[in-house]
């Protein structure tokens, strides 16, 4: 019998941290229950002032995914503001206004990347591999 590989099959990626940054409670849930077969340490809050909390306090996360749309402050602004405090970290952006040329409006903004809303599970598991797999997978390589 033959094993066939799936590519976009979730990887787990225990090594793995991450922030979830959104004002609703359901999208936070959601989020999370997408991340859970990746085995990732999944830290969420619901605001961007929370997250800029987190990075104040010293926290380091593989990928914050930022909520756009928030009240109070939105995702860019506190992007912004995180970039303003010298966090270079991969920020991603979720979305529901997933317009052709917003890429390019998330990374002027700070933003290293962006998925939209309803979150493409094929698309999170690329953005996955990219920016928390082979990140560590070249710094175990560097340290050899």
């Amino acid at each position: 019998m033959e094993t066939i590989f799936i590519a976009d099959t979730p990887e787990p990626m225990p090594y793995g941290r991450i922030l979830i940054v959104d004002d609703v409670e359901t999208n936070l849930y959601v989020a999370m229950g997408l991340l859970m077969p990746y085995k990732l340490k999944v830290e969420t809050v619901n605001s961007g002032l929370g997250a800029i909390k987190k990075i104040t306090d010293g926290n380091t996360y593989d990928i914050v995914f930022m909520d756009h749309m928030m009240p109070v402050m939105d995702g860019i602004e506190a992007t912004q503001k995180i970039r303003e405090l010298g966090y270079t970290g991969t920020i991603v952006a979720l979305t529901a206004n997933a317009l052709v040329g917003n890429d390019e409006m998330f990374r002027e903004n700070g933003f290293d990347s962006f998925i939209p809303k309803p979150i493409d599970v094929i698309l999170l598991n690329k953005v996955l591999k990219k920016f928390v797999r082979d990140k560590h997978l070249n710094l175990f390589r560097q340290r050899l």
